[in-house]
C-alpha cells in the first residue's frame, strides 16, 4: 500500500501539467472492482517520474494501479474492471476533486464469493455489511465513517487515492516453529461518482503446519477460506 499511496501523491504534485499534453487513463483497482479516471498527470510526466520510457502504445492504454504496483493494460475500463471482479462498469472522470452529494443514501450488499472457500460451498453467507437508507451530509469531504456509522472507532481507515479508502477491521497472525495462522477483514471502499459509492469486503483465514504429514496438510488447507463480498452506496434522494 505505501507504493501505492507514494505514487498517487506524486501525480497529485504533478498535476500542473500543460491542458494540451497527453494525459494519463487510470484505473484505480482492488478485488471486487475499479475506479477509472483520466488524470492530470501526462505521459511525459510519468516517464520522468518512474525514470523509463512508457510502454509503446501507451496513449492508448490505461495505467492500473493496485497496492502492489502497477502495470499498463490495453483493455477497455470495462474490462479491467470485470478482471477485478467489479460488475464491468467503470466510467471514466475528470481527475479532480470530487465530492458525495448530501442527501438520502441507500446501502446494499450483493453475493458473496465463497469459491475460494470449501468450508462455505453451497451454504449462505449473512452479509458482512447491513444495508440501510438515512440521510448523509458528507461535510464537504468523502470519508467512510460517514456512511458506516455503526463501524466508527472499529475499523482502521487509511486513504488510497483521491477517492478511495481501504479499512482494517482485523488483520491477525500467530506463527510458531511447527506452524502459523492468520486472519483478516479488510474493507475498501471508492467513490465512483457524486451519487454512488462501491466497495468490497475480504475475509481471510488461513492455517499451515511445517511438521503436519501430507494427510494434515490437506485437511489444513481445506480450512482455508477467502470471500469476497461486493457493497454498493447510492444517493436516491
Amino acid at each position: 500500500m505505501r507504493f501505492f499511496a507514494l505514487l498517487w501523491a506524486v501525480m497529485v504534485m504533478l498535476a500542473v501539467s500543460p491542458a494540451h499534453a497527453q494525459q494519463v487513463q487510470m484505473a484505480t483497482c482492488w478485488p471486487g472492482g475499479c475506479s477509472c479516471a483520466l488524470s492530470d498527470v501526462t505521459l511525459a510526466d510519468l516517464e520522468v517520474m518512474l525514470g523509463k520510457p512508457n510502454p509503446p502504445g501507451a496513449d492508448q492504454m490505461t495505467l492500473v494501479v493496485e497496492d502492489t504496483g502497477f502495470s499498463w493494460r490495453s483493455q477497455t475500463p470495462e474490462q479491467i474492471d470485470r478482471s477485478f471482479g467489479g460488475p464491468g462498469s467503470c466510467p471514466v472522470y475528470l481527475a479532480g476533486p470530487m465530492l458525495p452529494e448530501d442527501g438520502i443514501w441507500r446501502m446494499s450488499a450483493g453475493a458473496t464469493d465463497s469459491s475460494a472457500c470449501p468450508l462455505l460451498q453451497g451454504q449462505a453467507i449473512p452479509a458482512q455489511l447491513s444495508g440501510e437508507t438515512r440521510q448523509i451530509d458528507w461535510n464537504g469531504g468523502f470519508h467512510p465513517d460517514s456512511l458506516l456509522v455503526e463501524a466508527r472507532g472499529m475499523v482502521r481507515w487509511s486513504r488510497t487515492g483521491d477517492r478511495s479508502w481501504r479499512g482494517v477491521v482485523v488483520d491477525e497472525s500467530l506463527a510458531d516453529g511447527s506452524g502459523s495462522t492468520s486472519g483478516s477483514v479488510i474493507w475498501r471502499m471508492a467513490l465512483v461518482s457524486p451519487t454512488e459509492i462501491t466497495g468490497t469486503s475480504v475475509f481471510e483465514y488461513t492455517i499451515a503446519s511445517s511438521q503436519a504429514d501430507a494427510q494434515v496438510q490437506a485437511l489444513l488447507g481445506s480450512l482455508n477460506c477467502r470471500t469476497v463480498t461486493p457493497f454498493r452506496a447510492n444517493r436516491i434522494d
